[in-house]
This record gives structure tokens, sequence and C-alpha cells, in this order.
């Protein structure tokens, strides 16, 4: 009997080893800002599963002058299934989480378009700027890029990539998940306009502004998976609450 215990347990392990093995994507990205009221600092983890998506974030905001008040550090995650049409919220450093389903959060943000309906919006005219692309390619972050600079006001540098082309399923869930969660995922999109390919996948930004500060964004991983990195599951001691 103990004998054939061992071996249900050992196929368990293996099947769950293989649901979670099979298209996996990780994404790994920096963010640094500096300006007149202090610096920033993001790193973010995304994995993207055929069924969820599961982010963590670690944020850091340190003010000058009057804004060290607004001084903070945070380390937040989402866990979105579309199996179970479910989000978790997570605040590591609170140990706790909030779990509510799509359609509950469909209905917030449709309540939060609504009230933001009648605000001025400023019209974006779109100012198309000098800009070149760079003839040889170089080694940025490990891909091969190519480098757009842009002649603006911020003396704006962009390295981007055809290479590292994003799974369908990966694309289809970015879709998906800009209904539910804000997201940096459309930073490609801002460049179209300059003739970069629109799966194009943005390695590495710059941009400066002499007075006003600095913006930097980098990925550093982009990249199919076969393992599934225990790190993305919701921890066992976290404490369920209504709200974060």
């Amino acid at each position: 009997m103990a004998s054939s215990s061992k071996v249900n347990i050992f196929l368990i392990s293996l099947l769950i080893g293989t649901i979670y093995s099979q298209n996996n994507f990780l994404v790994e990205t920096s963010v640094t800002a500096s300006f007149k009221m202090g610096s920033m600092k993001t790193e973010t983890q995304t994995l993207y599963t055929q069924q969820d998506y599961f982010s963590k974030v670690k944020f850091s905001f340190k003010g000058k002058g009057v804004a060290r008040l607004m001084s903070r550090d945070m380390h937040n995650g989402i866990i979105i299934s579309f199996e179970d049409s479910t989000i978790k919220k997570i605040d590591y450093k609170k140990k706790k989480y909030t779990s509510n389903t799509l359609d509950e959060i469909l209905k917030d943000r449709k309540k939060e378009k609504n009230d933001n309906q009648n605000e001025d919006i400023e019209n974006d005219e779109n100012i198309m700027n000098t800009f070149t692309i760079s003839e040889n390619p170089e080694i940025i972050n490990g891909f091969k890029t190519y480098k757009l600079t842009i002649d603006d006001k911020n003396s704006t540098e962009v390295w981007f990539t055809e290479e590292s082309i994003e799974p369908m399923y990966v694309k289809k869930m970015k879709e998906d998940i800009n209904k539910f969660v804000d997201s940096f995922f459309n930073i490609s999109d801002s460049f179209n306009k300059y003739g970069i390919n629109e799966n194009a996948i943005i390695i590495k930004l710059s941009s400066s502004s002499e007075g006003e500060g600095n913006f930097n964004y980098n990925i550093i991983t982009h990249k199919k998976i076969n393992e599934f990195p225990e790190k993305f599951l919701l921890p066992k001691k976290l404490k369920k609450v209504k709200k974060l």
C-alpha cells in the first residue's frame, strides 16, 4: 500500500509539473527615473501561461525636499486566471491579498470611466519629429537591436529588436488583461509612426530633458521558458482581505 501511495504522489507531481512547463513566457523589465521631486525605480517580473497571468512589481520612490514625505517602497503582485475568471491583488509587504471575479473588476472600471467621462481631455496632436534609425545593429541587454533617435525636446533614444517575437497566446492575453488592469504593455505602439514593425519589441528607451529629468526603460528577460517559477504562486501565509 505504501509503495502504491508513493507512486500515486509521484504521478500527480509529474502531471502538475508537466502542466506548468507548457508555454510559459517570462518578461523582466526595469524602469528608473529622476526629476525635480525625486527619483523612482521599478522592477517588474511577468509570467504568461496559456490560462494565467502573473505579475510581481517592486516600486521605490525617494522624494526630495517636501516630497520626502511621499517616499515609499512597495512590493505588489497580480494573478489573473482566465480559467476560473478571478483576479488576485497582492501586497507582499503587508502579507495580504484580495480576490475578485473578473466581472466585478469590469463593473468597477466601467463605473470609473463613466465618472470621468465629463473631465476635460487635452488633444494630442502627435506631431512628427525628425528621426533616424541606425543601419547597423548593436547588442543591447543581450538582444540584437537597431537604434531609433528622435529629435525632440526630450532627446529620446529607443533600441528595438524584431528578432524576439512574442507568441500569439501572449499577444492575445495582453489584450484581455488590458481590460482589467492598467499596464505598460503598449510602449511599442508609441513608435509605430516612425516605421518600426508593429511586432518589434522595445528593448531599451532613454529620454532626458535638461532641467526636467530623465527616464530609462530596459527589458532584461523576454523569452519562453519550460519551468514554472514557484515565486509566482500565491504564498500560503498571506491573509485574504476585502480591500488592500
